[in-house]
């Protein structure tokens, strides 16, 4: 799977939606930057919608390991050094 480009110059959160399992948690931690589609599985709809660690979060609690964060698109969002090395094993 090829990892989209981002607006803003950052690379874009992206799942392996075909392999997802519908655990629930990505959707749990932030609804409004995930949802199923009408298959069932787990779709990007705003990465701007949460924060960067709810992302993280996101693809650490995935039992399919198929959410790769990219990297942050806002360069405020506190402890973002930790976060991008937690995300770093997901990308």
């Amino acid at each position: 799977a090829e990892q989209p480009a981002a607006a803003g110059g950052h690379d874009a959160v992206w799942i392996e939606t075909p392999d997802c399992t519908t655990c629930d948690e990505c959707v749990d931690i932030n609804p409004k930057i995930f949802k199923y589609n009408d298959d069932k599985k787990a779709i990007i709809i705003d990465p701007t919608a949460g924060t960067f660690e709810d992302i993280v979060k996101a693809a650490e609690k995935c039992t399919a390991v198929i959410i790769h964060p990219g990297t942050p698109w806002n360069p405020d969002e506190k402890n973002l050094a930790k976060l991008i090395k937690r995300a770093e094993k997901f990308q």
